[in-house]
């Protein structure tokens, strides 16, 4: 899959399609009018990882939200324009990211691209879009190296914590907690994978000999069963999820099936919601799935204790009116009004002159509080400048019982100091 996506890397960045204004633009901006500004995105809609599809819905239900509201400038939608969202379906493939992200370009015209979801799948268009000055902000996938190589990629940027520094987390709390535990390691054999691998090493440091097995998996993959028996076969007493939400799923299902209860089990973010963990414990049992651990970094409204928090029932009243029927504990739906808040104060910020220069100058010297952005948690902030290309860092360690996420420690940042 990797030699795939350096491929059409490789392929998309020698084509120059004489983009106007895709450095700015001294005449044209596409996507921008004095009215309307339109911007696009790629998700899974269909495919292995679907169940994503609600982080498109959201990011769409906050700008119908914008469009609608009026502004501190009396005008409604985002920096005194109407926000046009243009999303399509690349069943997380991607060479239909490359194919539908040339269609957003070329036949939609967007500005930028924005929350386009998946590592590898953002990774084939990242070169093509840099080639042609196209802003790719706000990506779904929290790969390292969308922060890290921004120098490289200066059109591209991050959003949510990278995977490296939540799987730091994890590892410190091992070093600290669970020193004489053995670890395995089930992952997505993919830079997605690898990414929480690295993280958890160096939260271990020296202690990563309590790393004992690892077994990796492909998106294509039907089963895990013989990756998690060999993992069993280890004598770990910890097992590390890192794996996308229908992986995750079967992983729980298969642990019930062969009779093994870590006595810990770490699981990636991307797989946290209400709405998975449901799944997990009505095919595994609350007693498979009960006192998993995981990091959060947005308010979770399968949560009680946020019931009464203005940003909640904002969420609840943009959900109530604008996707009705939607499962509201789902924390997908918020990530993706919280990213779209995100990129609506870039462009309230920004107002009259909307550029891609513009845009992606807000982008990199921003600092949104969750006084901006109602959807993060207290104390959690998106800021970039010359020195930070990560946005968001700041997490805390959750734990799963019976149904509900619960903090169990403090907010963090377990990213390396900024130099």
């Amino acid at each position: 899959m990797k030699r795939v996506v350096l491929a059409l890397s490789a392929a998309l960045a020698a084509l120059s399609f004489g983009l106007t204004g895709a450095s700015g633009g001294a005449q044209v901006t596409p996507g921008v009018t004095d009215k309307l500004v339109t911007v696009g995105g790629t998700f899974p809609l269909s495919g292995s990882a679907s169940s994503y599809t609600p982080i498109a819905k959201g990011m769409a239900a906050w700008f119908s939200y914008k469009n609608a509201t009026k502004g501190s400038n009396g005008k409604r939608g985002a920096g005194g324009r109407q926000v046009k969202f243009v999303y399509y379906d690349d069943g997380y493939n991607p060479t239909q990211t490359v194919t539908q992200t040339i269609r957003l370009v070329t036949q939609d015209k967007v500005l930028a691209t924005v929350g386009g979801l998946g590592t590898e799948p953002q990774q084939a268009v990242r070169a093509y879009l840099n080639k042609n000055g196209v802003p790719q902000l706000y990506v779904s996938t929290g790969a390292t190296f969308w922060g890290a190589d921004q120098k490289e990629y200066p059109w591209s940027l991050g959003w949510q914590p990278d995977y490296q520094a939540e799987g730091v987390a994890y590892g410190q709390r091992i070093k600290a907690e669970q020193p004489n535990k053995k670890v395995a390691i089930l992952y997505q054999n993919d830079d997605y994978g690898k990414d929480y691998i690295a993280g958890l090493e160096a939260g271990l440091g020296k202690s990563k000999s309590q790393i004992v097995a690892t077994r990796g998996y492909n998106a294509t993959d039907t089963s895990v069963a013989s990756q998690l028996l060999a993992l069993k076969a280890s004598g770990a007493d910890i097992l590390c999820l890192f794996s996308l939400p229908t992986f995750t799923i079967r992983s729980y299902a298969t642990l019930k099936a062969i009779g093994w209860k870590p006595d810990t089990i770490y699981q990636n973010s991307v797989s946290a919601t209400d709405t998975f963990m449901g799944i997990a414990v009505s095919l595994a049992g609350a007693a498979t799935v009960n006192g998993s651990i995981s990091v959060q970094y947005l308010k979770d409204p399968a949560n009680s204790e946020w019931d009464s928090d203005a940003g909640m029932k904002l969420y609840k009243q943009v959900m109530a009116k604008y996707l009705p029927n939607a499962k509201v504990t789902d924390g997908l739906y918020l990530y993706g009004m919280a990213k779209a808040q995100s990129f609506t104060n870039l462009l309230d910020k920004i107002g009259k002159n909307l550029t891609r220069a513009t845009l992606m100058k807000a982008a990199l010297n921003s600092t949104e509080t969750n006084k901006d952005n109602p959807f993060f948690l207290p104390g959690v902030s998106a800021t970039t400048s010359a020195k930070d290309k990560f946005p968001i860092s700041a997490q805390r360690l959750i734990q799963f019982s019976n149904g509900t996420w619960n903090a169990i420690g403090k907010l963090v940042d377990p990213r390396p100091s900024k130099k």
